[in-house]
């Protein structure tokens, strides 16, 4: 048996999802559970994946300077590890895997301590990948007490003990990249000779990529071979309801009908392989996950790097692409809005241009596809299962 645990946005369930999926080819009839957090994205996906998921308190972690928020942060930890124990008594997993997340916290933290009673031996093997080029907090510190650590650059070596990290890429779905345009439009209700603009900012959605597309939409489907899919994301209850808020804006747009029908809004873009397979250019954020899979499907973009994330590490994935010819980058700003206060924004009339001008040079949209499927690391879910069956002897 063994456990999987990443969550909280879909960044971090997807490649705990694609190694489950390496594990199940290599082992078809293992057991896989994976641990999550109850109202985040795992409860959306991971069911409906067929894989059995159980829950244990998490938390983000908040501002250092916001004392009160750090007292229940820890608090909330605490309650994690408690459970995560209780979780490895029972279920006495073979090996722990963690992909980042509110809850890989609890599960790693208790698992790379875990003594089980009459059974110090049976302390599972650990693993922790690391999507980003800059590893956050947790993983720099269970990077140092799990067996393995796996790496989606090569640069990210050096935040671990020599020998104990291995360069393996980002895994990718069996999903991403398995269908061909003509089905995924099909699939999708997307018109065959359309050029398809697909726009998202992950499960939890992005406010910048969001405003900047409903306010760039009177441009884009003046065009009339255009079709906008929006991911808009879901509502984490932050302040923030991007399906609302962004509705308000394309009524405010001024659409005729007939553009209108031609933007397709959803929440949750499942599964994202359909989509990526119908579409001629991207826009979005500049996550490692949404990165590798762009360049596993040899896609267009137009990326919106998140600013102020640790180590600024969205900017410098973006200009990676962009220095390679794989992507054109826009960056955020901050602005004052009435009711949101400090914000980030982006331009709408800027991200319109860019996609126009994109749209009118197939030649520059090849180039750039081919360029990003050139960056593609493959096979990495497979690296990871063999690791995994490395540890386990």
């Amino acid at each position: 048996m063994i456990l999987l645990s990443g969550g909280g946005t879909g960044g971090h369930v997807y490649p705990a999802v694609a190694i489950a999926e390496a594990l199940r080819r290599r082992w078809p009839e293992v057991r896989l559970v994976f641990v999550g957090t109850r109202g985040r994205a795992e409860e959306a996906i991971v069911p409906k994946l067929g894989f059995e998921l159980r829950t244990v308190p998490a938390s983000g972690m908040p501002a250092l300077h916001d004392l009160a928020g750090q007292v229940r942060f820890a608090a909330t930890l605490a309650r994690g590890i408690r459970a995560a124990r209780a979780l490895l008594e029972e279920l006495r997993p073979a090996a722990v895997i963690g992909t980042g997340g509110y809850a890989s916290a609890p599960v790693l933290l208790a698992a790379v301590g875990a003594v089980f009673p009459r059974a110090r031996a049976r302390r599972p093997a650990t693993f922790v990948h690391e999507q980003n080029a800059v590893p956050g907090k947790l993983n720099r510190l269970v990077g140092r007490r799990v067996d393995r650590v796996g790496v989606t650059f090569r640069e990210s070596l050096r935040y671990f003990p020599a020998g104990r990290a291995v360069h393996t890429g980002y895994p990718l779905r069996a999903q991403i990249g398995a269908l061909d345009r003509a089905e995924a439009r099909r699939r999708l209700d997307l018109p065959a000779e359309a050029f398809v603009l697909l726009a998202f900012g992950g499960s939890l959605g992005a406010r910048t990529i969001n405003r900047g597309v409903a306010g760039a939409l009177p441009r884009l489907l003046a065009e009339p071979d255009m079709v906008v899919v929006h991911g808009t994301g879901r509502s984490s209850g932050a302040g923030y309801d991007p399906a609302t808020d962004t509705a308000a804006l394309v009524e405010r747009a001024g659409l005729s009908p007939e553009a209108r029908a031609r933007y397709r809004p959803r929440e949750f873009l499942d599964p994202i392989g359909d989509c990526y397979a119908a579409a001629d250019l991207v826009v979005c954020r500049a996550g490692a996950g949404t990165l590798s899979e762009i360049q596993g499907v040899g896609l267009p973009a137009v990326v919106i790097p998140k600013r102020g994330l640790p180590g600024d590490h969205q900017t410098a994935n973006a200009r990676s692409l962009e220095r390679a010819g794989a992507a054109r980058v826009l960056i955020e700003y901050p602005v004052d809005d009435p009711q949101a206060g400090r914000i980030d924004a982006i331009d709408p009339a800027e991200l319109a241009r860019l996609v126009l001008e994109l749209r009118a040079d197939a030649g520059a949209r090849q180039a750039m596809g081919q360029r990003a499927r050139a960056l593609h690391v493959a096979g990495a879910a497979d690296r990871i299962a063999e690791v995994i069956a490395e540890l386990l002897g």
